[in-house]
């Protein structure tokens, strides 16, 4: 893990620090940075990301074959029923997985920066699905070929292959050229070319359906003329809310509402951050957010058993909560990157690599009960109240823990929480009375 390690840090560099490093700008006094500035600090910027995006390209691939070998070799071992072999390719498996989740967690980290680290935006690109494509057996290369006609066309250019990334569903490329941002479809194939261009026999003005010549074009090319439509339908709406903040969702066709919080939101990282350098010299080191949020840190030795350690002492003290890793974050679509913490450098690469381990805990009787001190009347269904709210709603997955669900009345109306509320109090890291302050704004 040294040297894939140290291959990392080069990629965090190089997405994360290129740019200013090599054209540095004074942020403090905004009125003395020049257009030139600006120009020189971007292409820096986007220089490191396309150095960055080659990089995670070189270390993914073999990982993929590598995975793809081990996949046939389980197969083949399963069948000789050779356990202890079986037990080395898992966990040789399972290595590779997490190497593969990280670069596409680097991957997310540029298309992030490029969304601003705007949920709403990057929201748009998410279908909900969490497979990705496989990049073996994809049309990679000419998706490599069109990137390099972007980034060779202009150095204020950047194209970002998507299937690299957990959550971009919309598109091959997502390309910033001329300070706005579209999608491209990077599709191979001849049947392909001839359905872009009947596509564009459709779109002229003077067409006329009676002089196309249909010998060829059966019902399964109709059909990929419908994909493909929906794929640039799809695209255009989510460009067109990247470029102007209005219009549907691209998948729901729905109209997308934005909210504003009542006021900034409030984190715990000053306390988090408190605690991981307390770990640095006792091992361990442990706190609560507001009597809701147990988190555990460990170090050295107690690496080992630090999930045991967490879940225990989570058991002994709430009868009803769930504990997470904070590294699960790597690997969770559409949420924010872990690069965007403010915990430090080191600290991310300590986690990234197990030489710190950091566990959060929500004691769920302690969550609703802060709803109930606001003044919204918050409780616990019955496992047959929510058997027939499960029955009634089928379009919607509600958090359940042993078989119940919770209820909040809120303007008199009742909301039954999804599974949100936990990422955002122990991945999002926002303070549980902040979030719960959000609800007075319901409408």
């Amino acid at each position: 893990m040294k040297e894939f390690e140290e291959k990392i840090k080069e990629i965090f560099y190089l997405i994360g620090e290129y740019g200013i490093t090599h054209a540095p700008i004074d942020i403090r006094f905004p009125d003395k940075i020049t257009q030139e500035n600006k120009k020189k600090y971007l292409t820096q910027v986007y220089k490191g990301y396309r150095l960055g995006q080659q990089q995670i390209i070189e270390q993914i691939i073999p990982l993929l074959e590598e995975k793809e070998k081990l996949k046939s070799k389980e197969a083949q071992t399963r069948k000789l029923k050779d356990k202890k072999t079986l037990q080395r390719i898992a966990i040789n498996k399972n290595l590779i997985e997490y190497k593969i989740r990280v670069l596409r967690h680097f991957a997310d980290f540029i298309a992030w920066q490029i969304f601003k680290n705007d949920y709403y935006k990057a929201r748009r690109f998410f279908s909900g699905s969490r497979s990705r494509p496989d990049l073996l057996h994809s049309n990679l290369q000419s998706v490599l070929h069109a990137v390099d006609h972007f980034h060779d066309e202009n150095e204020l250019n950047f194209a970002l292959i998507t299937d690299l990334t957990t959550f971009i569903d919309i598109g091959d490329l997502l390309v910033i050229k001329e300070n706005r941002m579209f999608v491209v479809e990077c599709k191979e194939g001849e049947v392909q070319r001839k359905v872009y261009e009947f596509i564009g026999e459709l779109e002229k003005d003077d067409f006329d359906a009676a002089k196309i010549d249909y010998s060829d074009k059966g019902d399964k090319f109709f059909e990929q003329v419908k994909r493909t439509l929906k794929q640039m339908d799809r695209g255009g709406k989510a460009v067109n809310f990247l470029n102007t903040e209005k219009g549907p969702d691209p998948f729901l066709n729905t109209p997308i509402q934005l909210y504003e919080a009542a006021r900034p939101r409030e984190y715990y990282f000053h306390t988090l951050t408190e605690l991981i350098e307390t770990s640095k010299k006792d091992i361990s080191a442990y706190c609560e957010i507001e009597e809701i949020i147990y988190v555990a840190v460990y170090r050295g030795e107690k690496i080992g058993p630090s999930r045991f350690l967490a879940d225990y002492m989570a058991k002994i003290n709430f009868p009803n909560y769930i504990l997470v890793d904070y590294l699960g974050l790597i690997g969770i679509p559409l949420k924010e990157p872990l690069f965007f913490k403010p915990i430090g450098k080191e600290t991310i690469f300590d986690l990234m690599f197990n030489r710190l381990k950091i566990y959060l805990v929500i004691n769920l009787d302690a969550y609703i009960a802060l709803f109930n001190k606001k003044g919204f009347e918050a409780r616990w269904l019955s496992t047959k109240e929510t058997q027939k709210y499960k029955e009634r709603n089928k379009g919607y997955k509600p958090f359940i823990h042993k078989n119940r669900t919770i209820q909040v009345l809120v303007k008199g109306k009742e909301i039954i929480l999804g599974d949100s509320f936990i990422i955002h109090l122990l991945f999002d890291n926002l303070t549980p009375s902040w979030l719960v302050d959000t609800y007075y704004s319901y409408k």
